[in-house]
């Protein structure tokens, strides 16, 4: 589930990308950088849930959110980090996102507004993962799972502050983006001319260059 999330944050990029705006490519470069840092404490929390469970299966996994014999800590950032991969505000998936379909809608606005859906499903079914792994009742089979050490939550815990820093300043991230992608769009705009022209005159009304000399 969290490697198909990523299917559509790379969407977004797409979408962004091809908008060809300033504003699109800002957003499609703030989405890449917080798909990274959001992806990155995903995996790496469930392979902390796998090594101390022994299962990554949503069929098995139950009540990680139990203080005592479950995994809360880990839990814990497992439902930040669905948040931002939701696009929660205040969190860098949000500004991200935020960015590509402001950009993009005057250019795709259908697409956009199925984007803009389809962040409404992320939502959906992390909220059936969180349910199904972070809450409920602990089998009393499983007895209590291994002690989580700094080691196990350090990479995550520098990740959250990243992911929640970029979504509350994301102008330490903008600033570095706008520039360059400003200079794309000045680049592209010649041939996004020279394809306006081929698209709207007929083949016989295309103005040809001279024939060459040799």
């Amino acid at each position: 589930m969290v490697a198909y999330s990523s299917i559509g944050h790379m969407g977004y990029v797409l979408l962004g990308a091809a908008a060809l705006t300033p504003l699109g490519l800002v957003g499609s470069i703030s989405q890449m950088v917080a798909h990274g840092l959001i992806l990155a404490i995903l995996f790496h929390l469930v392979g902390v849930i796998e090594e101390k469970v022994g299962s990554r299966e949503l069929d098995v996994l139950n009540g990680l959110l139990n203080p005592i014999r479950g995994l809360p800590s880990i839990a814990s950032l497992l439902v930040l980090g669905a948040m931002a991969s939701a696009g929660i505000p205040g969190l860098a998936g949000f500004i991200a996102e935020f960015l590509v379909f402001q950009g993009s809608y005057a250019v795709f606005p259908v697409q956009t507004i199925l984007a803009v859906i389809g962040t409404g499903l992320t939502a959906v079914y992390f909220v059936i993962l969180l349910n199904r792994t972070c809450f409920g009742k602990l089998d009393n089979a499983t007895a209590y799972y291994p002690k989580v050490f700094w080691a196990d939550r350090l990479p995550s815990l520098i990740l959250t502050a990243l992911i929640i820093f970029l979504g509350v300043q994301p102008v330490w991230l903008v600033r570095w983006i706008e520039a360059t992608s400003s200079a794309l769009v000045v680049a592209a705009a010649p041939q996004q001319v020279e394809m306006a022209i081929a698209l709207t005159l007929s083949p016989s009304q295309i103005p040809r260059s001279p024939p060459s000399i040799l």
